[in-house]
């Protein structure tokens, strides 16, 4: 990743949120399968939790559009480093949604393993995957230099 914005501590946080967003997605999921019928104060108390869900999901997924707006924001200075010394902005651009989808991607079958594992359905981290893509190609569009 010689040519990219991104540094092993940028792809280690955003590995990170992704994580923890598909991980407590498929909490969800897990808790919902559970059968918990032997404690009722324990079933009613995960049940108002589950109630929640898609606001709690919202909230992570609005990390990742923040930490994406905050990376790009602290590059903005690089970017227009590199374009003075000869690289063009749709070179940069091409290469931010490629390394962001390589580390989506790579979250992703992380988050996919552990899936298999407790032997859920995958489908609702597909559609995350889906709005992840979203956010990525919308915050291309603000890969801007100074």
């Amino acid at each position: 990743m010689k040519y990219s914005l991104f540094r092993f501590i940028d792809i280690f946080e955003a590995i990170a949120i992704y994580l923890i967003c598909f991980a407590s997605n498929l909490l969800f999921i897990y808790v919902l399968t559970l059968d918990l019928e032997a404690s009722f104060i324990l079933e009613s108390f995960i049940e108002s939790i589950t109630d929640y869900q898609l606001v709690i999901i919202i909230l992570l997924t609005f990390m990742i559009i923040v930490f994406h707006y905050q990376f790009l924001n602290r590059r903005k200075t690089e970017i227009s480093c590199r374009i003075l010394v000869g690289d063009t902005m749709v070179k940069i651009i091409i290469r931010y949604i490629l390394n962001s989808l390589a580390i989506l991607g790579f979250s992703f079958f992380l988050s996919l393993s552990l899936n298999f594992y407790l032997e859920l359905n995958g489908t609702s981290n597909l559609y995350l995957v889906f709005i992840f893509i979203l956010y990525i190609l919308i915050s291309a569009g603000q890969v801007k230099k100074e």
